[in-house]
């Protein structure tokens, strides 16, 4: 049975597959394994594969576009937001090169960085957020209790053990506690590796059906020893066959009673669709990450219902990753600043603005349907949101309150105006039309006198402009009645 202390104490293992130097041995992929092999593989896929490059620009400028901000729930006027968004501007980096070197968890599984702090006045504030590169990696370390304690890096001809409390990580996925997170780009490996051959297999292929087969015929009594050496015939032939090459340089002197012919490959005529093998597996290197959208319409196939719901499952993809950039960086960097300067961090935290282009008919149709069912109450707030959201001039809420309370009262005035000359044109034969002016005065004043709820404002005003219609309506009636009593005296 367990006791009240060891309930305060870890239970079990995540089972990390750790070494006693520190090093991870989860990947079951020896190319994978380690993180000096992984870095080199995924360099490998950013910079040798087309497909992949423009999945990496497709994720890094949208991100890049977003809006960042510190917000408080203790309102604008917290004064920790004021210390954030300097220690913010007195980095010596631009905040979106950091996002840029940050993105890199996505293809590598993490990214590091350690904080460089400056003195300003009596505050501390960020001076930078170096980057390490990730094959400089030499062990992780971990704390008594399975925690990641720090890492040691050998940068140089020395290694350099920095502590978890001078470091940023952002990872993608840390199944079992695993420091090096999970690369998005793993389960495109295979496909990779078949591309990658593929293509140097159809180079070679292509080569030999142009440049054509050599064909080296030995004289007689040659030397037929099997050598590769080119000491003997067959060697000398063999190296001359692997030389030729069909280009500007081409040219071939053999010795007296030696034969040489290029001839057709054999399979020349039976060759496989290397495009669309290749084609297959680009596809699915993009399925791997949600972004196979990036090679619709290539192929004049792809309709645009399939584009936009490929688009939206990206963009909920790029919405989540500007999420854990957020609630990294709100735990590990904005909190430890705030404590430096004498600060309780709870209530901070560093947000964003959607992710992607907003599509402006979307928006509207959805404001629509929601200000005709009275759902919601539109505040200052909301405008300027809004306006951010649409990417329209900004407005402060407090000018956009003050003209909307400037608007309310001067409605308020017309309204009594309205009461009063309604009031005055009480008629002895027609009692009921006297109620009827009264309850239409009260509906209108009441619905310009709405505090700010703009759905309630438009159904009193439809249910005012029924009432004065059906005043109208009988006025007009009886003003006919006593034409027509008058004609007929």
């Amino acid at each position: 049975m367990a006791t009240r202390a060891s309930l305060y104490q870890d239970a079990g293992d995540t089972g990390l597959n750790t070494t006693g130097w520190g090093e991870i041995g989860d990947e079951f992929l020896s190319e994978w394994r380690g993180a000096g092999e992984k870095a080199r593989r995924v360099r490998e896929m950013l910079y040798n594969s087309p497909v992949i490059a423009a999945l990496r620009l497709a994720t890094e400028m949208p991100i890049r576009d977003i809006d960042w901000q510190f917000v408080s729930n203790a309102g604008e006027d917290d004064p920790r937001l004021a210390l954030l968004n300097d220690a913010w501007a007195a980095m010596t980096h631009s905040w979106n090169d950091h996002i840029s070197d940050a993105l890199s968890f996505l293809w590598y599984g993490w990214s590091m960085f350690t904080i460089t702090y400056q003195q300003d006045g009596g505050r501390v504030l960020w001076r930078k957020l170096r980057p390490l590169a990730h094959d400089t990696i030499m062990r992780w370390q971990f704390a008594d209790d399975g925690g990641l304690a720090g890492m040691q890096q050998w940068p140089h001809l020395w290694p350099e053990a920095i502590p978890i409390e001078r470091m940023v990580i952002y990872r993608f996925r840390r199944a079992r506690g695993n420091p090096e997170g999970e690369s998005i780009l793993r389960p495109a490996w295979p496909a990779w590796y078949y591309v990658k051959n593929i293509q140097q297999i159809e180079a070679i292929g292509i080569e030999r059906n142009l440049a054509g087969l050599p064909k080296i015929t030995l004289p007689e009594h040659a030397d037929t020893t099997e050598s590769d050496s080119e000491a003997t015939d067959v060697g000398r032939a063999r190296a001359i066959g692997r030389k030729v090459r069909n280009d500007e340089l081409a040219s071939v002197v053999m010795p007296h009673g030696w034969g040489f012919e290029l001839v057709a490959s054999a399979g020349a005529s039976k060759t496989a669709d290397t495009d669309m093998v290749i084609n297959r597996y680009d596809k699915r290197m993009l399925m791997a990450t949600l972004s196979q959208f990036i090679m619709l319409g290539m192929d004049n196939v792809g309709a645009l219902a399939t584009f936009e719901g490929a688009t939206d499952f990206f963009i909920l993809t790029l919405n989540a990753v500007a999420d854990t950039i957020a609630e990294t960086f709100t735990k590990f960097a904005v909190a430890r600043l705030l404590e430096l300067n004498g600060y309780d961090p709870d209530g901070v935290r560093l947000e964003h603005s959607p992710a992607g282009s907003v599509r402006p008919e979307m928006i509207a149709d959805a404001l629509a349907k929601i200000a005709s069912g009275g759902f919601i109450t539109w505040t200052a707030d909301d405008e300027a949101w809004l306006r951010s959201l649409m990417r329209l001039p900004e407005r402060d809420p407090a000018e956009i309150e003050s003209e909307r309370e400037v608007a309310r009262q001067e409605a308020a005035d017309r309204a009594e105006a309205m009461r009063q000359a309604l009031a005055q044109r009480q008629q002895p034969d027609a009692p009921d039309e006297t109620a009827v002016d009264e309850q239409a005065a009260a509906m209108w004043a009441e619905s310009f006198a709405a505090d700010g709820d703009d759905a309630a404002r438009r159904r009193w005003e439809r249910q005012w402009q029924k009432k004065m219609g059906d005043f109208l309506s009988k006025q007009g009636r009886e003003v006919t009645r006593q034409v027509k009593r008058e004609h007929g005296r």
